[in-house]
C-alpha cells in the first residue's frame, strides 16, 4: 500500500502542482467509512489502474462508479468516497489553477462539481493511457506514462499562458482579504472580465474560491495541529470569529468543524494509519 505525494518532472510544472498516489488493500472483515473529502481548491484529472470508486455526490444526491479515469472540475460541495473492490489504486494529477482549462479548452464552471470521463475528451490518448496503466505493475512506470501523456497533450494546448493567470496562483496560496477591485487591477482586468476569467479558468467566482481557500486553510491547520483550538484557528485564516468558520463547514461539508473531522477520523486511510505525514 502506498498513501504519497510526488512532484512532476519540471517539464510540467508550469501545469502540475503534484501527483497523489493512493493504494489501499483493504483486508477481509475491514468495512471502512466512505471517505468524506472536502473542497479543496483544485482541478485534477485521475487515473484508476485498479478497482473502481463508488463516489455519493451529497449536494445532487446522486451516486455512481467512476470511470478508469476522470476530469474533475471544482468542488463546492462534499463528497463522499469509497472503493468498489477490496483493492483501489488512485493517481491523481493535482494542476496549478486554471491549468486543466489551458489543457482541455472546456470552459471550468461547465466542470463545476462534476467528473467527466477523460476519454470523452482525449478519446484515443486516454484509452492508450488506461490501457498501458492496467498493464503496470511499477508506481515510478505509471507515472512515466502519466507524465508523457501530459507533456503530449501540453504540447497541443490552445490556450497560452496569461499575466492573469499569476493572480489566480496568488489567491490560492493566500487566505488575505483582497477586494475583487485590487485582484482585477493585479490581474490587468476590469471587474466583469476578471469574473468572466476565473469562471472559465477556475470553475467559480473569485469569492467563492477565496472562500474555499481559507476553507481549506483551516482544514490543513487542523491536520497538521489537532490539538489547537478552533478559535485560533479561524483567527489564523482570517475569519471574523469562529461563528465565521462553521458558517463555512456548514457551506462546503453540511457539518460543524468536530462533525466533520470525526467523520474524516474513519476513513481509510485514517483507520489504516497511512495519512500521518499529509495533509489530503
Amino acid at each position: 500500500m502506498i498513501f504519497r505525494d510526488l512532484n512532476p518532472d519540471s517539464r510540467l510544472n508550469e501545469f502540475v502542482r503534484h501527483f497523489r498516489i493512493r493504494h489501499f488493500i483493504i483486508e477481509d472483515g475491514l468495512i471502512p467509512n466512505p471517505k468524506p473529502f472536502s473542497p479543496h481548491p483544485e482541478q485534477c484529472i485521475t487515473f484508476y489502474p485498479r478497482g473502481a470508486e463508488i463516489t455519493h455526490y451529497v449536494k445532487d444526491n446522486e451516486t455512481k462508479i467512476r470511470s478508469k479515469a476522470i476530469i474533475s472540475g471544482q468542488y463546492t460541495s462534499i463528497i463522499n468516497r469509497s472503493s468498489a473492490y477490496k483493492e483501489i489504486l488512485i493517481i491523481i494529477i493535482v494542476f496549478n489553477p486554471g491549468c486543466l482549462f489551458r489543457l482541455t479548452g472546456i470552459p471550468s464552471f461547465l466542470l463545476q462539481d462534476k467528473d467527466i470521463d477523460l476519454e470523452d475528451v482525449f478519446p484515443k490518448e486516454a484509452k492508450l493511457v488506461n490501457k498501458l496503466l492496467s498493464s503496470s505493475n511499477s508506481y515510478e512506470e505509471m507515472i512515466m506514462i502519466i507524465e508523457d501523456f501530459l507533456w503530449q497533450m501540453i504540447n497541443k494546448t490552445k490556450v497560452e499562458f496569461s499575466k492573469f493567470d499569476k493572480i489566480f496562483n496568488f489567491m490560492t496560496t493566500n487566505t488575505d482579504k483582497r477586494s475583487l477591485d485590487w485582484l482585477a487591477s493585479e490581474a490587468c482586468l476590469s471587474n466583469r472580465q476578471f469574473e468572466r476569467k476565473s469562471n472559465d479558468y477556475i470553475g467559480v467566482a473569485p469569492n467563492i474560491y477565496s472562500r474555499i481557500v481559507r476553507f481549506h486553510k483551516s482544514f490543513l491547520i487542523h491536520q497538521k495541529n489537532p490539538k489547537m483550538d478552533w478559535l485560533s484557528i479561524a483567527a489564523a485564516c482570517g475569519y471574523y470569529d469562529y461563528q465565521h468558520l462553521v458558517k463555512d463547514y456548514k457551506d462546503f461539508v453540511c457539518a460543524t468543524p468536530k462533525e466533520f473531522f470525526l467523520q474524516n477520523s474513519k476513513s481509510l486511510e485514517k483507520v489504516l494509519g497511512l495519512d500521518k505525514d499529509l495533509n489530503h
